[in-house]
């Protein structure tokens, strides 16, 4: 495998290469060429990137021409150690206290603020830290993507956003995060059970209001993991035969999983206040086929590959019960998800 992506990066072509959560099969599609696919409609087929920011074009490789592998073994002991960079703590703390207060004042419930961490490596080989991201995190959907006109991402996300087949759609409510303790059960504090609420709920919402006739399935609440990390996740299931990919996108993205809610207010406070571009982070990715089909994810515990390494994206989610320090340290455990297969 890692000799096939080899020589489609020495060519300098488009390709995407992914596993879905829990398949030891790894899928490619490629191009012959550096051309920039576009879609408005997602008529077309292929593996979608998305970026956070609203759009009506989304970047995507056509499953023109395919390949798949096996993973060959699991076994994989990182001697990575957890990142401690104290860089810009300042100024992430002092962003938590700014939403908190915002909270305070206006009708802002939940807002989801991030850093980018700018991650030097020396011996980077992009290709060999998928393949570690792949043996680590076998329960995650593990993506590469690569295209010359967009730069070159890779991650590991534990969070469905779209799985449609057939009429019939299937989303996740991700929040709240703590660290794994090995042979305990995940401990969950007030508030993370009612950030979780908060997303379920708008979520929600924001299905009724694409088709107010919809008779929405919500799941019982669960502790998934992801890693080191243990989030709470309930699904949401929905059958309708209208349902159509670009409907669904606009009534869901961002989630507030990454936006917060209510979604204009939070949109608002993150373009105003967090100071750079997010890019693809916090947007969404994976193949689909036409507009009825699809499997996408939300793109966290992502990194963008650099000239001297990779800009690792993290984030939080803050309500008024949040303490600024335990914020922080969630963005440190997140990073390490994915600084541990470097």
């Amino acid at each position: 495998m890692l000799d096939h992506l080899k020589a489609l990066q020495d060519k300098k072509v488009a390709f995407a290469v992914y596993k879905l959560p829990n398949s030891n099969e790894v899928k490619l599609f490629y191009q012959k060429n550096d051309e920039l696919h576009l879609t408005f409609n997602f008529s077309e087929a292929g593996f979608l990137m998305a970026p956070f920011a609203e759009t009506d074009l989304y970047s995507f490789i056509p499953n023109t021409h395919q390949d798949s592998f096996t993973i060959a073994s699991k076994e994989f002991d990182s001697d990575k150690k957890d990142i401690h960079k104290e860089e810009n703590k300042e100024l992430f703390i002092d962003l938590v206290n700014q939403a908190k207060q915002k909270l305070e004042q206006t009708e802002l419930q939940k807002v989801v603020i991030s850093r980018a961490i700018d991650c030097k490596v020396t011996d980077k080989n992009p290709l060999q830290t998928f393949q570690n991201l792949l043996k680590l995190y076998s329960g995650a959907f593990v993506y590469l993507w690569n295209h010359p006109q967009t730069g070159s991402w890779m991650g590991a996300t534990p969070e469905r956003f779209i799985n449609l087949n057939e009429g019939v759609l299937i989303t996740t409510a991700l929040a709240g995060t703590t660290q794994v303790e090995e042979g305990k059960e995940a401990k969950w504090t007030d508030k993370e059970i009612e950030e979780q609420q908060l997303v379920t709920d708008d979520i929600k919402t924001s299905l009724i209001q694409m088709l107010p006739e919809l008779k929405i399935d919500v799941g019982t609440l669960k502790s998934t993991r992801a890693g080191a990390l243990w989030h709470l996740k309930t699904d949401l299931k929905i059958k309708h035969p209208n349902l159509k990919l670009p409907n669904i996108i606009k009534a869901l993205h961002p989630t507030p999983a990454v936006g917060g809610v209510p979604k204009d207010l939070s949109i608002k406070f993150i373009n105003k206040n967090e100071g750079y571009d997010r890019k693809f982070y916090t947007g969404f990715l994976g193949p689909f086929e036409a507009n009825n089909q699809a499997d996408l994810f939300v793109n966290l515990r992502c990194a963008e590959l650099t000239p001297s390494g990779y800009n690792v994206y993290v984030g939080a989610g803050i309500t008024l019960k949040s303490n600024p320090e335990s914020e922080w340290q969630e963005t440190q455990r997140k990073a390490n998800t994915f600084c541990k297969a470097l």
